[in-house]
């Protein structure tokens, strides 16, 4: 009886320790994670290291630019680097549609960066100039950030006469033409 209770003692006390010693461990990946992004190169030097594997890298990367938006959004890190990942991921896939709509998009609204969110989606455009998405998001962000009814119907009148785009970007456009 007295060994059993020794035995479970034991047990208790090395699972407490092992408790204690991956509560630490934790600890420490986040704040290695933190440190993951601080060291990215520039997109220029990833594009040589990547060995032609541009859009994989851009992918992994991708993944890890939404962690660390979630880690903002969770109180856990702050936004400063942020654009420095977004670009690099652009440099890599030029055609990445999605990371210039929701970076400028994050840019603008969680950043205050109005400005930078437009040459980001400029840059965006300039590579996909068949997409009708991205002038259209342009528009909405002069509509919404800068209440600048004209550029909005600027960008809106563009996004509408792009293939595949939808009747709604002529309805933007009339929408902020009355503005």
């Amino acid at each position: 009886m007295k060994r059993r209770i020794t035995e479970i003692l034991i047990a208790v006390f090395v699972l407490l320790a092992l408790f204690r010693v991956s509560q630490s461990v934790e600890g420490l990946s986040q704040k290695k994670r933190k440190l993951d992004v601080l060291y990215l190169p520039s997109g220029q030097f990833m594009e040589e290291a990547v060995l032609g594997y541009r859009n994989l890298a851009a992918d992994i990367l991708w993944f890890r630019t939404v962690q660390y938006y979630g880690g903002y959004r969770m109180g856990e890190n702050d936004m400063a680097l942020f654009s420095h990942l977004v670009g690099v991921i652009t440099d890599l896939d030029p055609q990445f549609a999605f990371a210039y709509i929701f970076g400028a998009l994050i840019m603008a609204e969680d950043l205050g960066c109005f400005r930078e969110a437009i040459r980001f989606l400029e840059k965006g455009i300039l590579n996909n100039p068949r997409d009708w998405w991205m002038p259209f998001e342009m528009g909405f962000l002069y509509y919404v950030n800068a209440r600048d009814y004209g550029m909005a119907e600027r960008y809106f009148r563009l996004a509408s006469r792009l293939p595949e785009a939808g009747e709604i970007t002529k309805r933007f456009a009339a929408f902020a033409a009355a503005k």
